[in-house]
């Protein structure tokens, strides 16, 4: 049985075999990207890499499965050093449920996956049902916060402690 190996992005072809992941998971999903979308996308994925952010890729046996992609957090213009914002997790569709998600999650929880991070931040469409279920799996705690995307959805932002770590803030609670 072939297994999931999780490595940090640095080749052009993990490059491409990420943003493969991103438009399958994205078309899957009911939003499939324009060509342009993906160049942008992948531009972006490119920068962040060159720019030290965490970029990880999910393979199964030889074939990609799933990529996140991490920085660290700032708000208000000032960064955490301790916190991480997660920009991205997809899952390619034929592996969706597989706990591939869940892998990459817990690269990103842990100090191989090159950072300090003691907590991570995530923001998510309400309506993402499958990702507030892997978020909440991997011990993520609704903030409480909230906005709304340009197109007027509502998203909500999760937020992981290290075990051990800080309180969480306050009025986070469980999503279940």
């Amino acid at each position: 049985m072939p297994r999931t190996v999780i490595t940090a992005i640095t080749e052009p072809g993990q490059l491409a075999a990420a943003v493969d992941v991103w438009a399958a998971a994205r078309a899957a999903g009911g939003r499939p990207p324009t060509p342009g979308r993906r160049a942008r996308v992948e531009a972006s994925i490119e920068a962040r890499v060159r720019d030290g952010d965490v970029a990880l890729l999910a393979t199964y046996g030889e074939k990609p499965a799933g990529m996140a992609l991490a920085e660290p957090y700032a708000e208000g213009g000032v960064v955490d050093p301790a916190c991480g914002h997660v920009a991205m997790v997809f899952v390619s569709p034929g592996y969706w449920g597989s706990g591939i998600g869940g892998r990459l999650l817990r690269a990103l929880q842990s100090p191989p996956a090159g950072t300090a991070w003691t907590r991570l931040s995530v923001w998510t469409r309400t309506t993402n049902r499958r990702a507030l279920r892997l978020y909440d799996s991997s011990g993520f705690l609704d903030t409480g916060d909230r906005s709304t995307l340009h197109e007027g959805e509502e998203i909500t932002r999760l937020e992981w402690r290290r075990p051990g770590g800080a309180p969480p803030p306050p009025g986070a609670r469980p999503r279940r």
